[in-house]
Protein backbone atom coordinates (compact mmCIF):
# COMPACT_ATOMS: atom_id res chain seq x y z
CA UNK A 1 0.00 0.00 0.00
CA UNK A 2 1.01 3.36 -0.20
CA UNK A 3 1.02 6.58 2.32
CA UNK A 4 2.33 10.04 2.29
CA UNK A 5 5.64 10.18 4.60
CA UNK A 6 7.94 12.81 5.16
CA UNK A 7 9.75 12.64 1.72
CA UNK A 8 7.07 11.35 -0.48
CA UNK A 9 4.70 8.09 -1.77
CA UNK A 10 6.41 5.01 -0.55
CA UNK A 11 5.04 1.66 -0.07
CA UNK A 12 4.92 -0.23 3.08
CA UNK A 13 4.00 -3.91 4.23
CA UNK A 14 3.64 -4.68 8.44
CA UNK A 15 4.45 -7.73 9.40
CA UNK A 16 2.03 -7.76 12.22
CA UNK A 17 -1.17 -9.51 11.71
CA UNK A 18 -3.75 -9.69 14.25
CA UNK A 19 -7.32 -10.35 13.72
CA UNK A 20 -8.13 -8.73 17.18
CA UNK A 21 -6.30 -5.31 16.82
CA UNK A 22 -7.83 -5.66 12.54
CA UNK A 23 -11.35 -5.61 13.94
CA UNK A 24 -10.88 -2.45 16.31
CA UNK A 25 -9.76 -0.74 13.48
CA UNK A 26 -11.61 -2.10 11.15
CA UNK A 27 -8.86 -2.23 8.09
CA UNK A 28 -5.75 -4.09 7.81
CA UNK A 29 -2.92 -3.00 9.79
CA UNK A 30 -0.82 -2.00 7.03
CA UNK A 31 -4.04 0.09 5.35
CA UNK A 32 -5.27 1.75 8.69
CA UNK A 33 -6.74 5.70 7.96
CA UNK A 34 -6.15 8.17 10.40
CA UNK A 35 -9.80 8.18 10.86
CA UNK A 36 -10.17 4.66 11.75
CA UNK A 37 -7.17 5.37 14.58
CA UNK A 38 -9.87 8.57 15.52
CA UNK A 39 -12.58 5.65 15.88
CA UNK A 40 -10.36 4.61 18.63
CA UNK A 41 -11.39 7.79 20.74
CA UNK A 42 -15.46 7.41 19.48
CA UNK A 43 -15.66 3.66 20.99
CA UNK A 44 -13.75 4.35 24.08
CA UNK A 45 -10.96 1.30 23.24
CA UNK A 46 -8.65 0.59 26.43
CA UNK A 47 -5.10 -0.48 26.04
CA UNK A 48 -4.78 -4.13 26.35
CA UNK A 49 -1.27 -6.24 26.17
CA UNK A 50 -1.32 -6.13 22.27
CA UNK A 51 -2.58 -1.77 22.36
CA UNK A 52 -0.81 1.43 24.13
CA UNK A 53 -1.18 5.16 23.70
CA UNK A 54 1.35 7.36 24.05
CA UNK A 55 0.46 11.34 23.53
CA UNK A 56 3.89 11.82 22.58
CA UNK A 57 6.99 10.70 20.48
CA UNK A 58 9.52 9.34 22.67
CA UNK A 59 11.82 12.15 24.17
CA UNK A 60 15.84 11.79 23.47
CA UNK A 61 16.89 11.38 26.86
CA UNK A 62 18.42 7.71 28.21
CA UNK A 63 15.43 7.23 29.97
CA UNK A 64 12.97 7.60 26.81
CA UNK A 65 15.26 5.83 24.74
CA UNK A 66 15.25 2.60 27.14
CA UNK A 67 11.57 3.33 27.27
CA UNK A 68 10.95 2.70 23.64
CA UNK A 69 13.05 0.00 23.54
CA UNK A 70 11.47 -2.14 26.72
CA UNK A 71 8.27 -1.24 24.74
CA UNK A 72 8.76 -2.90 21.28
CA UNK A 73 11.24 -5.55 23.62
CA UNK A 74 7.63 -5.96 25.97
CA UNK A 75 5.75 -6.53 22.77
CA UNK A 76 7.93 -8.91 20.86
CA UNK A 77 8.38 -10.99 23.66
CA UNK A 78 4.85 -11.71 24.72
CA UNK A 79 2.09 -11.53 21.79
CA UNK A 80 3.07 -8.48 19.41
CA UNK A 81 1.03 -5.46 19.03
CA UNK A 82 0.60 -1.82 18.61
CA UNK A 83 2.03 1.71 19.93
CA UNK A 84 0.31 4.59 18.85
CA UNK A 85 1.97 7.50 19.32
CA UNK A 86 0.22 10.78 18.90
CA UNK A 87 -3.39 8.72 20.49
CA UNK A 88 -3.69 10.19 24.78
CA UNK A 89 -5.43 8.11 27.31
CA UNK A 90 -7.32 8.89 30.15
CA UNK A 91 -7.49 7.79 33.65
CA UNK A 92 -9.28 4.52 32.69
CA UNK A 93 -6.34 3.94 29.81
CA UNK A 94 -8.99 4.57 27.50
CA UNK A 95 -8.11 6.29 24.16
CA UNK A 96 -9.19 9.95 25.14
CA UNK A 97 -8.03 12.59 22.68
CA UNK A 98 -6.04 12.11 19.01
CA UNK A 99 -3.75 15.17 19.41
CA UNK A 100 -1.15 13.36 16.84
CA UNK A 101 2.51 14.04 16.29
CA UNK A 102 4.76 15.57 13.90
CA UNK A 103 5.58 12.87 11.31
CA UNK A 104 8.97 12.82 9.63
CA UNK A 105 11.24 9.84 8.18
CA UNK A 106 14.00 11.35 10.65
CA UNK A 107 12.02 10.54 13.60
CA UNK A 108 11.30 7.03 12.38
CA UNK A 109 15.13 6.44 11.32
CA UNK A 110 15.69 7.48 14.90
CA UNK A 111 13.63 5.08 16.14
CA UNK A 112 14.56 2.27 14.39
CA UNK A 113 18.21 2.97 15.46
CA UNK A 114 17.38 3.22 19.16
CA UNK A 115 15.97 -0.24 19.16
CA UNK A 116 18.64 -1.76 17.31
CA UNK A 117 21.35 -0.19 19.46
CA UNK A 118 19.44 -1.38 23.01
CA UNK A 119 17.25 -4.47 22.09
CA UNK A 120 19.47 -7.71 20.80
CA UNK A 121 18.13 -9.62 18.90
CA UNK A 122 16.73 -7.32 17.15
CA UNK A 123 12.96 -7.96 16.49
CA UNK A 124 10.89 -7.24 14.02
CA UNK A 125 8.80 -4.34 13.86
CA UNK A 126 7.65 -1.52 11.49
CA UNK A 127 6.90 2.44 11.67
CA UNK A 128 4.21 3.44 9.90
CA UNK A 129 3.10 7.14 9.25
CA UNK A 130 -0.68 7.74 9.39
CA UNK A 131 -1.08 11.94 8.39
CA UNK A 132 -4.28 14.03 8.92
CA UNK A 133 -5.32 14.94 5.95
CA UNK A 134 -6.39 18.01 7.78
CA UNK A 135 -3.04 18.80 9.00
CA UNK A 136 -0.35 17.72 6.51
CA UNK A 137 2.75 16.82 8.17
CA UNK A 138 0.82 15.85 11.21
CA UNK A 139 -0.60 12.68 11.98
CA UNK A 140 -0.38 9.08 14.29
CA UNK A 141 3.08 7.35 14.22
CA UNK A 142 2.27 3.77 14.49
CA UNK A 143 4.92 1.32 15.29
CA UNK A 144 3.61 -2.57 14.85
CA UNK A 145 5.40 -5.38 16.72
CA UNK A 146 5.01 -9.13 16.06
CA UNK A 147 5.44 -11.78 18.49
CA UNK A 148 9.10 -13.27 18.06
CA UNK A 149 10.05 -16.20 17.05
CA UNK A 150 13.52 -14.67 18.00
CA UNK A 151 11.98 -14.62 21.78
CA UNK A 152 13.11 -13.41 24.40
CA UNK A 153 14.64 -9.75 23.30
CA UNK A 154 16.63 -8.33 25.99
CA UNK A 155 17.10 -4.16 26.67
CA UNK A 156 20.38 -3.01 27.09
CA UNK A 157 20.61 -1.00 30.91
CA UNK A 158 23.59 0.17 31.66
CA UNK A 159 26.34 -3.41 31.41
CA UNK A 160 23.31 -5.90 31.18
CA UNK A 161 20.10 -7.20 29.63
CA UNK A 162 16.42 -6.77 31.50
CA UNK A 163 13.57 -9.05 29.52
CA UNK A 164 10.24 -7.68 29.48
CA UNK A 165 6.82 -8.66 28.64
CA UNK A 166 3.48 -7.33 28.74
CA UNK A 167 0.75 -7.86 31.82
CA UNK A 168 -1.56 -6.50 30.29
CA UNK A 169 -1.38 -3.00 30.09
CA UNK A 170 1.60 -3.07 32.20
CA UNK A 171 5.15 -4.30 31.39
CA UNK A 172 7.11 -6.59 34.11
CA UNK A 173 10.06 -8.30 33.58
CA UNK A 174 11.61 -12.00 33.50
CA UNK A 175 13.21 -13.09 36.54
CA UNK A 176 16.24 -15.62 35.95
CA UNK A 177 14.29 -19.24 35.88
CA UNK A 178 11.86 -17.43 33.31
CA UNK A 179 14.65 -16.16 31.06
CA UNK A 180 16.18 -19.88 31.15
CA UNK A 181 12.63 -21.42 30.07
CA UNK A 182 12.08 -18.69 27.44
CA UNK A 183 16.04 -19.63 26.00
CA UNK A 184 15.05 -23.51 26.15
CA UNK A 185 11.27 -22.23 23.69
CA UNK A 186 13.59 -20.85 21.69
CA UNK A 187 15.67 -23.32 20.95
CA UNK A 188 12.77 -26.11 20.72
CA UNK A 189 10.72 -23.86 18.32
CA UNK A 190 13.14 -23.61 16.22
CA UNK A 191 13.81 -27.75 15.93
CA UNK A 192 9.93 -27.59 15.53
CA UNK A 193 9.98 -25.47 12.21
CA UNK A 194 12.67 -27.82 11.07
CA UNK A 195 10.58 -31.26 11.52
CA UNK A 196 6.97 -29.20 10.37
CA UNK A 197 9.40 -28.63 6.95
CA UNK A 198 10.17 -32.16 7.06
CA UNK A 199 6.80 -33.75 7.45
CA UNK A 200 5.63 -31.37 5.43
CA UNK A 201 7.68 -32.00 2.26
CA UNK A 202 7.65 -35.65 3.10
CA UNK A 203 3.71 -35.58 3.36
CA UNK A 204 3.80 -34.08 -0.56
CA UNK A 205 6.05 -36.32 -1.90
CA UNK A 206 4.24 -39.28 -0.97
CA UNK A 207 1.36 -38.20 -2.75
CA UNK A 208 3.47 -37.31 -5.97
CA UNK A 209 3.82 -39.54 -9.23
CA UNK A 210 7.44 -39.87 -9.56
CA UNK A 211 6.93 -42.71 -12.30
CA UNK A 212 8.48 -41.27 -14.42
CA UNK A 213 8.32 -37.43 -13.35
CA UNK A 214 10.93 -35.53 -11.05
CA UNK A 215 9.85 -32.63 -9.25
CA UNK A 216 11.47 -29.57 -7.69
CA UNK A 217 9.56 -29.11 -4.25
CA UNK A 218 9.58 -26.11 -2.39
CA UNK A 219 8.11 -26.16 1.68
CA UNK A 220 7.65 -22.71 3.55
CA UNK A 221 7.03 -22.70 7.28
CA UNK A 222 6.29 -19.45 9.11
CA UNK A 223 8.22 -18.99 12.29
CA UNK A 224 4.65 -17.82 13.27
CA UNK A 225 2.20 -19.60 12.84
CA UNK A 226 -1.51 -18.09 11.34
CA UNK A 227 -4.44 -19.84 11.31
CA UNK A 228 -8.01 -19.89 9.35
CA UNK A 229 -11.11 -21.74 8.89
CA UNK A 230 -11.32 -24.88 6.75
CA UNK A 231 -14.93 -24.94 5.65
CA UNK A 232 -17.49 -25.01 2.75
CA UNK A 233 -16.98 -21.30 2.10
CA UNK A 234 -13.13 -21.46 2.12
CA UNK A 235 -12.98 -24.72 0.09
CA UNK A 236 -15.36 -23.45 -2.79
CA UNK A 237 -12.92 -20.61 -3.06
CA UNK A 238 -9.77 -22.67 -3.36
CA UNK A 239 -11.83 -24.27 -5.77
CA UNK A 240 -12.05 -21.48 -7.47
CA UNK A 241 -8.69 -20.15 -7.51
CA UNK A 242 -6.78 -23.19 -8.42
CA UNK A 243 -9.03 -25.44 -10.70
CA UNK A 244 -8.10 -25.71 -14.16
CA UNK A 245 -5.24 -23.09 -13.28
CA UNK A 246 -1.35 -23.17 -13.92
CA UNK A 247 0.11 -22.51 -10.36
CA UNK A 248 3.12 -21.05 -11.71
CA UNK A 249 4.68 -17.48 -12.34
CA UNK A 250 4.65 -18.60 -16.09
CA UNK A 251 2.17 -20.72 -16.98
CA UNK A 252 3.31 -23.25 -18.81
CA UNK A 253 0.24 -25.23 -19.62
CA UNK A 254 0.08 -27.72 -16.77
CA UNK A 255 -3.37 -27.42 -14.87
CA UNK A 256 -4.69 -28.14 -11.54
CA UNK A 257 -7.20 -30.70 -12.36
CA UNK A 258 -8.17 -31.37 -8.43
CA UNK A 259 -8.45 -28.80 -5.28
CA UNK A 260 -10.29 -31.01 -1.85
CA UNK A 261 -9.97 -30.71 1.90
CA UNK A 262 -7.54 -32.99 3.71
CA UNK A 263 -6.52 -33.48 7.32
CA UNK A 264 -6.30 -29.09 8.51
CA UNK A 265 -4.90 -28.56 4.91
CA UNK A 266 -6.41 -27.21 1.59
CA UNK A 267 -4.95 -30.38 -1.34
CA UNK A 268 -4.58 -29.27 -4.87
CA UNK A 269 -2.92 -30.72 -7.97
CA UNK A 270 -2.91 -31.98 -11.46
CA UNK A 271 -3.45 -35.53 -11.54
CA UNK A 272 -6.04 -37.77 -13.08
CA UNK A 273 -6.62 -39.72 -9.38
CA UNK A 274 -7.62 -37.78 -6.25
CA UNK A 275 -5.00 -39.67 -4.61
CA UNK A 276 -2.17 -39.02 -6.71
CA UNK A 277 -0.75 -36.33 -7.79
CA UNK A 278 1.26 -35.08 -11.03
CA UNK A 279 2.74 -32.40 -13.16
CA UNK A 280 1.59 -29.53 -10.18
CA UNK A 281 0.63 -29.57 -6.64
CA UNK A 282 0.18 -27.97 -3.12
CA UNK A 283 -0.62 -28.75 0.20
CA UNK A 284 -1.57 -25.63 2.29
CA UNK A 285 -1.74 -25.96 5.71
CA UNK A 286 -3.87 -23.98 8.75
CA UNK A 287 -1.24 -22.66 10.48
CA UNK A 288 0.11 -21.13 7.10
CA UNK A 289 2.72 -23.50 5.98
CA UNK A 290 2.72 -25.34 2.90
CA UNK A 291 4.51 -27.63 0.22
CA UNK A 292 4.38 -26.66 -3.52
CA UNK A 293 6.02 -29.14 -6.27
CA UNK A 294 5.93 -28.47 -9.90
CA UNK A 295 7.69 -31.04 -12.92
CA UNK A 296 11.36 -30.25 -13.81
CA UNK A 297 11.87 -33.22 -15.93
CA UNK A 298 10.09 -36.28 -17.94
CA UNK A 299 12.46 -38.82 -17.84
CA UNK A 300 10.13 -40.74 -20.20
CA UNK A 301 11.33 -37.97 -22.70
CA UNK A 302 14.58 -39.18 -22.41
CA UNK A 303 14.78 -42.59 -22.70
CA UNK A 304 16.92 -44.23 -25.18
CA UNK A 305 16.02 -46.32 -27.95
CA UNK A 306 15.62 -49.90 -27.02
CA UNK A 307 16.33 -49.13 -23.10
CA UNK A 308 14.57 -51.88 -20.91
CA UNK A 309 13.01 -49.64 -18.54
CA UNK A 310 12.77 -45.62 -19.76
CA UNK A 311 11.44 -44.62 -16.30
CA UNK A 312 15.58 -45.02 -14.67
CA UNK A 313 16.58 -42.47 -17.66
CA UNK A 314 18.76 -40.14 -16.10
CA UNK A 315 16.52 -36.45 -15.22
CA UNK A 316 17.48 -33.38 -17.75
CA UNK A 317 16.53 -30.46 -15.42
CA UNK A 318 17.28 -26.98 -17.13
CA UNK A 319 18.38 -24.31 -15.15
CA UNK A 320 15.72 -21.73 -16.16
CA UNK A 321 12.92 -24.88 -15.09
CA UNK A 322 14.51 -24.83 -12.06
CA UNK A 323 14.17 -21.32 -11.48
CA UNK A 324 10.86 -21.13 -12.70
CA UNK A 325 9.73 -23.89 -9.94
CA UNK A 326 11.29 -22.38 -7.05
CA UNK A 327 9.98 -18.76 -8.00
CA UNK A 328 6.37 -20.30 -8.35
CA UNK A 329 6.37 -22.42 -5.04
CA UNK A 330 8.01 -18.97 -2.89
CA UNK A 331 5.34 -17.05 -4.18
CA UNK A 332 2.34 -19.00 -3.90
CA UNK A 333 3.27 -20.87 -0.29
CA UNK A 334 3.87 -17.04 1.01
CA UNK A 335 0.63 -16.27 -0.58
CA UNK A 336 -1.17 -18.54 1.15
CA UNK A 337 0.60 -17.92 4.41
CA UNK A 338 -0.24 -14.17 4.30
CA UNK A 339 -3.59 -13.76 2.56
CA UNK A 340 -5.30 -16.67 3.79
CA UNK A 341 -3.94 -17.61 6.94
CA UNK A 342 -2.70 -14.24 8.30
CA UNK A 343 0.69 -15.28 9.20
CA UNK A 344 3.31 -12.21 9.34
CA UNK A 345 7.20 -11.91 9.64
CA UNK A 346 9.49 -14.21 8.53
CA UNK A 347 9.50 -17.70 7.47
CA UNK A 348 12.27 -20.68 6.99
CA UNK A 349 11.84 -22.17 3.61
CA UNK A 350 13.64 -25.51 2.40
CA UNK A 351 14.17 -26.36 -1.52
CA UNK A 352 14.86 -30.24 -2.54
CA UNK A 353 14.34 -32.27 -5.71
CA UNK A 354 13.13 -35.57 -6.46
CA UNK A 355 13.65 -37.99 -7.17
CA UNK A 356 17.10 -38.54 -6.87
CA UNK A 357 19.24 -41.33 -6.34
CA UNK A 358 22.12 -43.76 -7.36
CA UNK A 359 19.79 -45.37 -9.44
CA UNK A 360 17.72 -42.12 -10.81
CA UNK A 361 20.40 -39.35 -10.93
CA UNK A 362 19.82 -35.89 -12.60
CA UNK A 363 21.59 -34.32 -14.75
CA UNK A 364 21.53 -29.87 -14.36
CA UNK A 365 21.86 -28.07 -17.25
CA UNK A 366 22.68 -25.08 -18.71
CA UNK A 367 21.30 -25.15 -22.15
CA UNK A 368 21.89 -22.94 -25.43
CA UNK A 369 19.71 -22.21 -27.75
CA UNK A 370 19.81 -24.54 -31.06
CA UNK A 371 20.35 -27.60 -28.74
CA UNK A 372 23.89 -26.97 -27.53
CA UNK A 373 24.81 -27.12 -23.65
CA UNK A 374 27.19 -24.60 -21.83
CA UNK A 375 27.55 -26.84 -18.58
CA UNK A 376 25.96 -29.71 -17.18
CA UNK A 377 26.66 -31.69 -13.68
CA UNK A 378 24.91 -35.03 -12.79
CA UNK A 379 23.96 -35.87 -8.84
CA UNK A 380 22.95 -38.69 -7.17
CA UNK A 381 22.12 -37.54 -3.92
CA UNK A 382 19.42 -35.78 -3.16
CA UNK A 383 20.33 -31.63 -3.01
CA UNK A 384 18.66 -29.41 -0.39
CA UNK A 385 18.68 -26.16 0.67
CA UNK A 386 17.61 -24.21 3.40
CA UNK A 387 17.20 -20.26 4.46
CA UNK A 388 15.12 -17.95 5.83
CA UNK A 389 13.09 -15.20 4.35
CA UNK A 390 10.42 -12.35 4.91
CA UNK A 391 7.18 -13.47 4.06
CA UNK A 392 5.71 -10.78 2.39
CA UNK A 393 8.70 -10.19 0.21
CA UNK A 394 8.29 -13.67 -1.38
CA UNK A 395 4.80 -12.29 -1.82
CA UNK A 396 4.75 -9.25 -3.66
CA UNK A 397 5.87 -9.73 -7.29
CA UNK A 398 9.49 -7.97 -7.00
CA UNK A 399 12.90 -8.15 -6.61
CA UNK A 400 13.17 -9.26 -3.35
CA UNK A 401 11.47 -12.30 -4.82
CA UNK A 402 13.58 -12.67 -7.63
CA UNK A 403 16.37 -12.28 -5.02
CA UNK A 404 14.91 -15.45 -2.77
CA UNK A 405 14.72 -17.28 -6.25
CA UNK A 406 18.71 -16.81 -6.92
CA UNK A 407 19.73 -17.58 -3.71
CA UNK A 408 17.73 -21.02 -3.16
CA UNK A 409 18.35 -21.63 -6.57
CA UNK A 410 22.54 -20.92 -6.35
CA UNK A 411 22.22 -23.04 -3.41
CA UNK A 412 21.65 -26.31 -5.24
CA UNK A 413 23.87 -28.05 -7.59
CA UNK A 414 24.58 -26.04 -10.62
CA UNK A 415 26.22 -26.92 -13.66
CA UNK A 416 29.76 -25.57 -14.50
CA UNK A 417 30.67 -22.73 -17.61
CA UNK A 418 33.28 -22.96 -19.43
CA UNK A 419 35.58 -20.29 -18.75
CA UNK A 420 34.41 -16.99 -20.51
CA UNK A 421 31.02 -18.84 -21.05
CA UNK A 422 29.18 -16.51 -18.36
CA UNK A 423 26.98 -16.84 -15.62
CA UNK A 424 25.33 -20.33 -15.04
CA UNK A 425 22.30 -19.57 -13.42
CA UNK A 426 18.89 -19.98 -14.19
CA UNK A 427 17.76 -16.71 -12.70
CA UNK A 428 19.97 -14.79 -14.72
CA UNK A 429 18.28 -16.70 -18.13
CA UNK A 430 15.31 -15.89 -16.95
CA UNK A 431 15.93 -12.29 -16.84
CA UNK A 432 14.41 -11.95 -20.43
CA UNK A 433 11.40 -13.95 -19.50
CA UNK A 434 10.85 -11.27 -16.45
CA UNK A 435 11.07 -8.63 -18.79
CA UNK A 436 8.38 -9.81 -21.09
CA UNK A 437 6.11 -10.54 -18.03
CA UNK A 438 5.90 -7.99 -16.83
CA UNK A 439 5.06 -6.10 -19.98
CA UNK A 440 2.90 -8.47 -20.99
CA UNK A 441 0.05 -8.95 -18.34
CA UNK A 442 -2.87 -9.90 -20.27
CA UNK A 443 -5.19 -12.96 -19.95
CA UNK A 444 -3.39 -16.00 -20.23
CA UNK A 445 -3.84 -19.11 -22.81
CA UNK A 446 -6.05 -22.55 -22.04
CA UNK A 447 -4.49 -24.84 -20.13
CA UNK A 448 -2.60 -27.87 -22.02
CA UNK A 449 -2.71 -30.93 -20.95
CA UNK A 450 -5.81 -33.93 -20.46
CA UNK A 451 -6.89 -35.92 -17.66
CA UNK A 452 -9.45 -38.33 -16.73
CA UNK A 453 -12.18 -37.50 -14.33
CA UNK A 454 -10.78 -33.55 -13.99
CA UNK A 455 -10.28 -30.53 -15.57
CA UNK A 456 -9.07 -31.00 -19.22
CA UNK A 457 -6.35 -29.54 -21.30
CA UNK A 458 -3.36 -31.16 -23.09
CA UNK A 459 0.02 -32.23 -22.64
CA UNK A 460 2.81 -29.88 -24.12
CA UNK A 461 2.61 -30.26 -28.01
CA UNK A 462 -0.60 -32.75 -27.92
CA UNK A 463 -4.54 -31.51 -28.46
CA UNK A 464 -6.02 -28.90 -26.65
CA UNK A 465 -9.58 -29.79 -24.88
CA UNK A 466 -11.00 -28.14 -28.04
CA UNK A 467 -8.98 -30.60 -30.41
CA UNK A 468 -7.15 -28.08 -31.97
CA UNK A 469 -3.07 -28.72 -31.82
CA UNK A 470 -0.70 -27.12 -29.44
CA UNK A 471 2.82 -26.72 -30.37
CA UNK A 472 5.58 -26.58 -27.97
CA UNK A 473 7.51 -23.68 -27.05
CA UNK A 474 9.46 -21.68 -29.78
CA UNK A 475 13.42 -22.08 -27.89
CA UNK A 476 13.69 -18.68 -29.40
CA UNK A 477 11.29 -17.31 -27.07
CA UNK A 478 11.39 -16.93 -23.43
CA UNK A 479 10.79 -20.34 -21.91
CA UNK A 480 7.00 -21.10 -21.54
CA UNK A 481 5.99 -18.91 -24.37
CA UNK A 482 4.27 -19.47 -28.13
CA UNK A 483 4.51 -16.80 -30.81
CA UNK A 484 1.90 -14.11 -30.10
CA UNK A 485 1.29 -15.61 -26.90
CA UNK A 486 0.47 -13.28 -23.97
CA UNK A 487 0.21 -14.09 -19.92
CA UNK A 488 -0.66 -12.35 -17.05
CA UNK A 489 0.08 -13.44 -13.74
CA UNK A 490 -2.85 -13.82 -11.30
Amino acid sequence: MTEKGGSGTICLMVALRSRRLEGLLGADLATVSHAQIFALKTNAVSESYDLEFKGELYERNDKAKRDLAGDVAALANTAGGLLLLGVTEDEQARAAEVPGVELSDGEVLRIRNIVADLVHPLPTFDVRQIEDPQCPGHGVLMIAVPRSPTAPHGVLINEGFRYPRRNGASITYLAESQIAAAYQDRSARRQTRHEDLLRYERDLVNRLDTSDQTYVVVTLVPDLSGDFTIDTKALRTFQLDTLNRDLRVIPRGICVSHAMVGNRRLIAHGGSHPATAKWVACELYQSGAGSFAAIAANRKDFARPGQIDENTTVSRIEDEDLALDIWSGLRHLARHARDRAAAGGTATVRVTIVPITDDLPAELRHPRRYGGTLGRYEVTEQPEVMSVFDIDDLAEDGSALIAATSALASGLPAPSCPRGAGRCSGVTRLRATVSFWYRRRTVPGPCRRSVGGGATGTTPGSASASGSAQPSPARSLPTGYRSGSQVRIP
